[in-house]
């Protein structure tokens, strides 16, 4: 049987062996092995020391036959060809170094109007006049809507007119009671008649005024509720103002996370409508009761809105800090597999031969965030993780670097 696989071998040509391999050969042996061993068999009273000597020179054959096939391998490459179990997958790695490690936790959040007004009559009336118009932008004390007032204007003439003869009759009067003249009666009902005609006119000129609806503050017309020519009563809405230059913006937070919470930190806001927009932004309010439907506590940011982006009601979202890190050990989460031992990542590293190979390295996660995972133990700074080309590779398995990098931080 040796020869006959010897001269095989040597009438094959290169190109016919280049598939031909250790494990091959192995299977070959391995065959041969059992059927000697079943020939054996057969003989239960054959001498254990035939056997062992079949053994030993099988294992023989297979050294020779490993050095052969390495021989082979090596002609292999000098012509241009790179055997299967050789070929290297190219990889990208990142070098781990310890950097800052901050740990956040999201919360939804929605905005409110700082300044927000529906506005509606002080006394009942129709609407005579509305002067303003719909996203129209008004000053404070800018008139925005008039009742009717004819009833009113009217009395005011009436009572304008028996107020100055109420006035000359009181003077006559005042004049007389000074010179001693007529009894003190007369004088006190002109002096009161008097008065009473004054306060008559302050009331009637005070509603007056109430029939006129004035921008409480600068802002904005964002709706208008009523018609012209439409009653008008107290508590009734007429149009509604709002000023977005000043926003808060609140979030309900859950009672678990109050201890996490410095109100001196800043918040991170971001919102969904605006991707790019990011903005660290102090605490401008924290709450003091727990809500005891929901068990959460309000957080209140305020922000500054020149441009008028940002609306009420709309949806953000508040990044708080919970846990920070000067010198953490950190790895992009896309790179953590899971077997059933744990969690690992590769790590490219040379083996006892000198070759670069993919070493799976189990590990022990930390906090995770924005991408990235705190590693609490497996790695080490230094240590070459790979990063493109990880899905690729096995434990062991031979690997070439085309680019290395450092890790960047993602959050």
């Amino acid at each position: 049987m040796k020869k006959l696989i010897g001269k095989t071998l040597k009438i094959s040509s290169v190109k016919k062996i280049k598939n031909f391999s250790i494990p091959g050969i192995s299977a070959l042996i391995v065959a041969m092995f059992l059927i000697t061993a079943c020939s054996s068999n057969e003989d239960q009273n054959g001498d254990v020391q035939i056997i062992r000597e079949q053994i030993s020179e099988y294992n023989q054959q297979i050294v020779e036959m490993s050095q052969k096939v390495s021989e082979l391998e090596r002609k292999l490459e000098e012509l241009g060809e790179v055997p299967q179990n050789r070929i290297r997958t190219p990889i990208t790695v990142t070098e781990i170094t310890p950097q800052a490690f901050d740990h956040y936790f999201k919360v939804n959040a929605s905005v409110e109007a700082i300044q927000e007004a529906m506005i509606s009559p002080e006394i009942n009336g129709q609407i005579r006049e509305i002067p303003v118009k719909k996203g129209e932008r008004v000053r404070r004390g800018q008139i925005l809507a008039r009742l009717n007032t004819s009833v009113i204007e009217n009395n005011i003439a009436e009572v304008k007119t028996s107020l100055q003869l109420a006035q000359t009759v009181y003077n006559r009067q005042k004049s007389l009671w000074e010179q001693e003249i007529g009894s003190e009666i007369q004088f006190l009902e002109a002096r009161n008649n008097y008065e009473s005609l004054q306060s008559r006119l302050k009331s009637l000129e005070s509603q007056l005024d109430m029939a006129i609806m004035r921008a409480p503050f600068d802002g904005v017309v964002d709706e208008i509720f009523a018609k012209e020519g439409e009653l008008a009563m107290p508590g009734s809405m007429v149009m509604q103002l709002l000023n977005l230059r000043d926003l808060y913006v609140n979030a309900d937070v859950s009672e678990s996370f109050l201890p996490l919470i410095d109100p001196s930190e800043k918040v991170i806001l971001r919102f969904s409508a605006y991707p790019d927009y990011e903005e660290e932004v102090p605490v401008h309010r924290m709450g003091n009761v727990i809500n005891p439907e929901n068990r959460t506590f309000r957080l209140q940011l305020r922000i500054r809105n020149p441009e008028e982006k940002f609306k009420p009601n709309m949806v953000a979202t508040m990044s708080i800090r919970s846990y920070t890190a000067a010198d953490a050990l950190v790895v992009p989460s896309i790179l953590i597999k899971q077997d059933t031992q744990g969690h690992y990542v590769y790590v490219a590293e040379k083996n006892d031969e000198g070759d670069l190979v993919a070493q799976k390295i189990y590990i022990e996660r930390g906090l995770s965030g924005e991408g990235i995972t705190m590693i609490k133990s497996g790695i080490k700074e230094g240590d070459l993780v790979i990063n493109l080309g990880h899905n690729r590779v096995n434990d062991g398995a031979l690997v070439s670097i085309s680019e290395e990098r450092s890790l960047a931080r993602n959050n």
